[in-house]
């Protein structure tokens, strides 16, 4: 007996790696993605979603990107200068790190709660609309950190700065991935005006700190190693090293 074209993709999706294992969309989703926001002319493109220059708009609002996180809310999307992006899947010495900084700062939670602010994992969303998007040609973001110190309530008050310390761990299943925290997210933070943005780099067992945001972009950029102690302007009482963040 024949078998349909509707019964092949249905075996197919089936078969397929979830979105928690993998760091790229399928057909099937980039159908349905597609079908979600008909106003833009879109592309599946090495598995990420990208607007084709002929597209009426340019950009995926924040407005659209929430609307496929809804639709897919076992993805690990982020908005990012308009576009979405699949976050890698976190392996577990990626895993291992984000926990080991998220403990560390937890040492310090009543005096982080005392200034208003909660530490968060990587469910906390930080939006650029375009409003505050500096850098010309670069679309709104929405995007998710691995570690964060948030101000409570930041997402009903519109509070700049949102956050004071954001961070990330470097993944490497890809070099667009390596970019992405290198070079993209540094400007969102930055034109969110978060006080410190922390990049843990497993390669060299080091941290890129980056300080003083200002005109959409870091003024500080050093990178740290051993017993040095990290910048976090707000939370100075943290006193934390790349030597803590990396013990075993």
């Amino acid at each position: 007996m024949a078998t349909s074209v509707d019964e092949i993709e249905k075996k197919r999706e089936q078969a397929e790696i979830p979105p928690t294992r993998r760091g790229y969309f399928t057909i099937p989703e980039f159908r349905k993605i597609r079908s979600l926001l008909p106003d833009y002319e879109l592309e599946l493109i090495n598995g990420e979603i990208t607007v084709n220059k002929r597209s009426p708009l340019p950009f995926i609002s924040i407005a659209d990107f929430k609307k496929v996180a809804d639709e897919l809310p076992d993805h690990r999307i982020e908005l990012i200068n308009g576009e979405i992006m699949m976050m890698p899947p976190p392996d577990e010495e990626h895993q291992d790190l984000t926990s080991r900084v998220i403990e560390l700062w937890a040492r310090h939670v009543q005096e982080i709660n005392g200034i208003g602010c909660h530490i968060g994992g990587s469910n906390r969303f930080f939006e650029v609309p375009d409003e505050f998007r500096d850098e010309e040609g670069a679309g709104p973001s929405d995007i998710c950190p691995d570690a964060v110190i948030y101000y409570q309530g930041y997402h009903r008050t519109n509070r700049r700065p949102p956050a004071l310390l954001a961070v990330e761990v470097l993944s490497f299943s890809n070099r667009q991935n390596i970019e992405r925290d290198l070079l993209l997210k540094p400007r969102i933070y930055a034109a969110l005006e978060f006080p410190a943005y922390w990049i843990v780099d497993r390669r060299d067992q080091s941290v890129m700190a980056y300080t003083e945001p200002s005109g959409g972009d870091y003024v500080v950029c050093a990178q740290f190693k051993g017993d040095q102690v990290l910048p976090a302007p707000g939370l100075e009482f943290l006193q934390i090293t790349p030597a803590q963040i990396f013990a075993k």
